[in-house]
């Protein structure tokens, strides 16, 4: 079982480059539904609009916290409720998460490294567009910004 310090990945992926930039709660959710086994999504809080809800995925275990609590304290629950915690990996940047977890006999992973796995396993992420290499290298030729901005109108007035 892998269990996810849901928004504390977010962040860190907000901070990554390439393909996990920017990965909305749904969009992991999306490519953690065909994980082989079961994961679980520990989540501060209460399911905002924008988020899924517990049922929207049905592979995988939404847990939120509620209003009194926080993920961490799902994810300290969910170890001692556990009978196998070395079957358990915890994705967390959390150090206390992280301390807690090995305490318990579970696993801990950075949720860079998680990050980074998970998008060289799934190649493209779920569905998202590939950017292009001219955005993320700076391979665009010169003049094709201009280019285009005339395409659209946009370019400057020349000098008559």
């Amino acid at each position: 079982m892998i269990i996810i310090d849901a928004y504390n990945c977010l962040h860190a992926a907000a901070a990554l480059r390439g393909p996990v930039t920017g990965l909305s709660l749904r969009q992991l959710c999306r490519v953690l539904s065909d994980w082989p086994g079961r994961v679980v999504l520990a989540i501060d809080g209460s399911p905002k609009p924008d988020e899924p809800g517990e049922n929207e995925f049905p592979s995988l275990t939404l847990r939120y916290s509620g209003r009194a609590a926080k993920a961490d304290d799902v994810i300290a629950r969910l170890l001692v409720e556990s009978t196998g915690p070395r079957d358990i990996t915890v994705v967390s940047d959390d150090r206390a998460v992280a301390a807690n977890a090995r305490r318990a006999g579970a696993h801990a992973v950075s949720c860079a490294n998680f990050l980074n796995d998970l998008a060289q396993s799934r190649g493209r992420l779920a569905g998202r567009p590939a950017e292009p290499e001219e955005k993320s290298h700076g391979l665009a030729s010169p003049g094709l910004t201009e280019a285009w901005l005339k395409e659209f109108g946009l370019a400057p007035s020349e000098p008559s």
